[in-house]
């Protein structure tokens, strides 16, 4: 629920940084805006897509590797997928923003903020189904999470990777294999 409170907190139009600042790692108040823009870019994966069983929530579906299923959809916001092994899960949430034109670096520094993850943090901006979308990622409550979001149709949509155990080989290859099938619907 942590994630709940540092993406509603995106929308509160309370920003702890005077305008124009931004922290290392974030774009500029130019670039920001710029960040913001919800058209497409033509970038093609370079992975190969995660074939595995689909997560969805609201208008967000995506693929979990194979051997991974679905361990809870209890809430309309929230879905989690985990590998049989629980060593890792996905954790695929949309819920509405209190500010739909939010940009992905302020959405960044709140996730960073309220989400329990350490200092700097927050990663350059990526891209995710073809739009400008954050990178938070760190160690959190002893588990390693890299955290990727943006707002599509009035909903914060995130898509947070949990390492509990395990070996790091192969982590970024997974990540970018589910980001690699990520659709806004």
């Amino acid at each position: 629920m942590v994630l709940c409170l540092a993406l509603l907190a995106a929308g509160c139009g309370q920003d702890d940084d005077p305008e124009g600042e931004s922290p290392a790692g974030s774009p500029s108040a130019a670039e920001s805006s710029s960040s913001g823009s919800t058209e497409p870019t033509d970038e093609t994966p370079t992975v190969v897509p995660a074939a595995g069983e689909p997560l969805s929530v609201k208008k967000v579906r995506l693929r979990m590797p194979d051997g991974w299923s679905l361990d809870n959809d209890d809430a309309s916001f929230l879905v989690v997928g985990a590998a049989d092994d629980r060593t890792a899960a996905i954790y695929l949430s949309s819920f509405p923003s209190l500010d739909p034109d939010v940009s992905v670096a302020r959405l960044a520094r709140s996730t960073q903020r309220t989400g329990g993850y350490p200092p700097h943090s927050v990663q350059p901006p990526t891209t995710m189904a073809g739009r400008p979308a954050f990178h938070v990622s760190g160690r959190v409550a002893g588990d390693y999470s890299d955290e990727f979001g943006l707002v599509h149709d009035g909903e914060i949509v995130s898509v947070e990777f949990v390492r509990r155990s395990g070996s790091e080989d192969g982590w970024q290859e997974l990540v970018e294999s589910v980001l690699a099938t990520v659709e806004l619907r």
